[in-house]
């Protein structure tokens, strides 16, 4: 009995034992895990402030402007978080490469800015001047960069032959001419067509212009018009794009200037009698301005149209006496007085070529002799048509005729490749 007691004594003195040695190992175990858990969870922590201060120094914003009427690349950047000293710096630094006062409406400013320990800092400002150009004004350390990028343009030729309906804008829209080869276009033929009386449904149109894409082939601007033709009704015109002693000019097949002239004496064999300007007048007797010139002629002599236009009025006008006025293009009207009678078919409306015979030489009205009173007026305001400063409507001649027909033949060529 006594042998047997001892035996259960030893083995509870075991068990006793094995428990505190499981015990202990199991709180080192406990204290090694958390303790790992503690220096992962501080780990975590530092690399989640590394993460945050990288992101600071990363993260970029982009903020753009476009150029309204009024606004000014200075008044632009003041609207930004640079300094004035900073903008003196950046202005003097682009100013370099280009003309920050020639800045047009539309022009696209971008500020790139970087978040640096949760502060805003401007690090870039580009410039698109055009579709071509794109400026970069760097910040490194505390002083600006200017660095100019300029497009790879890739030019092509591009001929449309179409039939006119609504309008000459809208045709061309249509088949997607750009808007300012339209306006070019529309100008070419401003002194010889009417467009709102002479252009009607089914006229054709012919244009052969230049435009440039870059490399994407993406289209960045069109360039100037070759060759340009209007089929009307009755009449066709057609125009080539020609540089004459350094002037670009359009001609007529036959080397005649599309941009024509008022004449300044529509009459021959006239002198001229009383000049524009103060004077006193020969019948009323006190001073008053004369607003056109005088030209002495025989009663009878041809009075001739100063340009193409339609008649705007026609019939006895006052003091005026017999009298025409012709509607031109481009804001002009010239006035005809003191006539004898008027060219056979002349009446309101009907449409008059340049040079083209309108009436006769009279003494009409309030008139001490024969003569013609010639007027120009220009936008509702009359002025001198001994200064007015036109475009000649020159003819080409000699060598320049000569190198004219020479292009004129290579661009009718590059129309037959093109539609070939």
């Amino acid at each position: 009995m006594h042998l047997l007691n001892k035996k259960i004594l030893f083995f509870l003195a075991g068990l006793i034992l094995i428990g505190t040695i499981a015990y202990f190992l199991s709180e080192s175990y406990n204290d090694n895990y958390n303790n790992q858990k503690s220096e992962e969870a501080s780990q975590i922590q530092i690399n989640n402030t590394q993460e945050k201060d990288s992101l600071d120094l990363f993260f970029s914003f982009l903020e753009y402007y476009e150029l309204e009427e009024g606004d000014t690349f200075i008044s632009t950047l003041k609207k930004t978080n640079l300094h004035n000293r900073e903008i003196d710096q950046l202005i003097i630094a682009a100013q370099g490469l280009m003309d920050t006062n020639q800045l047009r409406i539309g022009t696209r400013i971008e500020i790139i800015s970087e978040l640096i320990n949760e502060k805003r800092i401007i690090k870039e400002v580009v410039i698109y001047p055009n579709d071509e150009e794109k400026i970069s004004v760097l910040r490194i350390d505390d002083k600006f960069i200017v660095h100019k990028d300029v497009k790879t343009l890739y030019s092509e030729l591009i001929f449309h032959e179409v039939e006119i309906n609504e309008s000459i804008y809208a045709s061309l829209k249509n088949i997607n001419v750009p808007d300012n080869i339209i306006m070019s276009f529309v100008q070419l033929f401003s002194f010889d067509i009417d467009f709102q009386r002479d252009i009607r449904n089914k006229n054709q149109i012919k244009i052969l212009f230049e435009q440039f894409k870059d490399k994407n082939d993406d289209l960045i601007k069109a360039g100037s018009i070759f060759f340009a033709e209007i089929v009307l009704t009755k009449d066709s015109y057609e125009l080539y794009k020609f540089q004459d002693n350094n002037d670009i000019e359009y001609f007529d097949s036959d080397g005649k200037s599309a941009t024509k002239a008022l004449m300044k004496t529509p009459i021959n064999g006239a002198r001229l009698s009383s000049t524009y300007g103060m004077r006193k007048h020969p019948i009323l007797g006190y001073n008053k301005k004369h607003m056109g010139v005088d030209f002495a002629a025989p009663i009878g002599t041809p009075i001739m149209a100063a340009g193409t236009g339609h008649i705007e009025y026609v019939g006895t006008n006052g003091g005026a006496g017999k009298y025409i006025r012709i509607k031109h293009l481009n804001g002009y009207k010239t006035s005809y007085s003191h006539l004898s009678s008027y060219a056979s078919g002349i009446q309101k409306n009907i449409r008059v070529k340049q040079g083209q015979t309108i009436g006769y030489v009279g003494s009409t009205g309030l008139s001490t002799g024969p003569h013609l009173h010639y007027e120009v007026i220009f936008n509702g305001e009359k002025i001198n048509p001994m200064k007015m400063k036109l475009p000649s409507g020159k003819k080409l001649a000699g060598i320049n005729l000569n190198n004219f027909l020479t292009e004129r033949d290579r661009i009718n060529n590059e129309i037959s490749k093109i539609k070939n």
